[in-house]
């Protein structure tokens, strides 16, 4: 089936912004307070209220492999060269019109994208176990991915996360059926800007719970989650286009497994159809955390002319992790868990410098890989069908609005690649990151 599913800049942000200022006016008119965070606004009642967000997230990354032996100096291109880099900078609303209606608009000075909306959706509550959400917001999809930026236990998320389809236009029913269970149902355009004409409608559903709530046991988190999407992306029509294309974790070697198409249809538009399961586990007990993800993802395409096929693809790829955290100043994980995702750490005691408290520190390790050895396609592919991230981290959060990370990943490819005029097997990444968020 497909589904035209439009929104334009002005009904999305403008219309949302107008609305719950005016709302939040009426509101104070009538003893409205300022919140105790100094943030935000509230009515006297508390049901409609403003709250002004943002986060800023600058990365430093030394890179030492192969693929930097050719360091370009353009902006643009020096991806394998030691870099600085604004890796987010949003700034936004939220909020609550009448407490059964919430909002959220943000938007990002750092993207790509040129409309800058990073995330624009009303909330409507019928209860709490039946909820839609109508706008641009995160699919419900990879437990990394549904996982604030401002709280990823590692700087950069996983292979896996780049399956996720991440935040896209389109609707959704979710909700929590009881404490400690909770799912996502949604309808999505893969097109990312805040209108879109393309045709091709995709799905996602989730279900994630805690066995640990559930079963009424105290400070610990047994997690759960299965995922699935399912449906088609365009590439126009001519075009010589990329079906998949990998980068590493640590966001420096780009197309470490690709495949493409060249002499696409000229009369049709090219569409590929992709399918992905997911799953979810995570234990934690005080101030312990493992988590482990596995997604496979299947594509497929056959863009034949008359009496020949061009080109053809059965494409199969899985990519895992498995990661470790500890909490060395005694923090615990239960108390980040909600709805089926971890938030932020909250230090026992936030950074002074009166010495009074030392704030959260973490470490952590993780292992990423993917495996694309049962990937058969008539089109070219690129980079080495299997690769694997070892990535150790350091967490310094000082209080709950600002941290500092140390990550030092090194990947291996199972076979020698070209990259940006050097071929190499391995990459070895050292990042600081520095983030304020509110």
């Amino acid at each position: 089936m497909k589904t035209n599913i439009s929104l334009s800049r002005k009904s999305v942000a403008t219309a949302v912004m107008m609305t719950c200022l005016a709302f939040t006016q009426q509101a104070l008119a009538q003893d409205g307070k300022v919140q105790s965070n100094g943030l935000g606004l509230s009515s006297a009642n508390g049901e409609t209220t403003i709250n002004l967000t943002g986060r800023l997230h600058f990365d430093v990354r030394s890179f030492n492999s192969a693929f930097a032996s050719n360091m370009p100096t353009d902006k643009d291109t020096a991806k394998y060269g030691d870099t600085y880099d604004i890796r987010r900078a949003r700034i936004g609303f939220n909020g609550t019109l009448t407490k059964d209606v919430a909002y959220e608009v943000v938007f990002n000075a750092a993207s790509s994208d040129s409309t800058n909306l990073d995330t624009g959706f009303i909330n409507y509550t019928v209860s709490k176990p039946v909820q839609l959400r109508i706008g641009k917001f995160k699919q419900q999809f990879n437990l990394e991915e549904l996982t604030s930026s401002n709280s990823i236990d590692f700087i950069e998320r996983s292979f896996a996360n780049q399956f996720a389809p991440g935040k896209k236009l389109g609707m959704m029913v979710h909700g929590a059926p009881k404490d400690g269970l909770y799912y996502g149902v949604s309808m999505y355009q893969e097109a990312t800007a805040v209108s879109s004409a393309s045709r091709n409608t995709q799905s996602a559903a989730r279900l994630a719970g805690n066995l640990a709530q559930l079963a009424d046991l105290k400070d610990s988190v047994i997690h759960f989650g299965a995922a699935t999407t399912s449906g088609s992306f365009d590439v126009a029509a001519g075009a010589t286009g990329d079906i998949l294309k990998l980068r590493t974790d640590a966001r420096g070697v780009d197309g470490v497994f690709a495949s493409t198409f060249a002499n696409g249809s000229t009369a049709n538009v090219n569409e590929v159809s992709r399918s992905q399961t997911g799953l979810e586990m995570a234990y934690a007990t005080g101030p312990l955390k493992v988590q482990a993800e596995a997604i496979k993802s299947q594509y497929s395409f056959n863009n034949g002319a008359t009496g020949a096929t061009l080109n053809t693809v059965d494409g199969k790829i899985k990519a895992q992790y498995l990661a470790v955290m500890y909490n060395i100043t005694g923090e615990k994980w239960s108390n980040t868990y909600k709805d089926g995702t971890f938030g932020g750490t909250r230090p026992l005691a936030n950074f002074s410098s009166s010495g009074k408290g030392i704030g959260a520190w973490q470490v952590g390790m993780r292992v990423s890989s993917y495996d694309a050895n049962d990937w058969v396609a008539t089109t070219a592919t690129t980079g080495s069908k299997k690769g694997s991230t070892t990535t150790l981290g350091v967490n310094w959060i000082l209080n709950p609005n600002a941290r500092i990370m140390l990550n030092h990943s090194t990947t291996k490819f199972d076979t020698a690649f070209a990259a940006s005029a050097a071929t190499g097997d391995k990459e070895t990444v050292t990042t600081l990151r520095t983030q304020i968020n509110f």
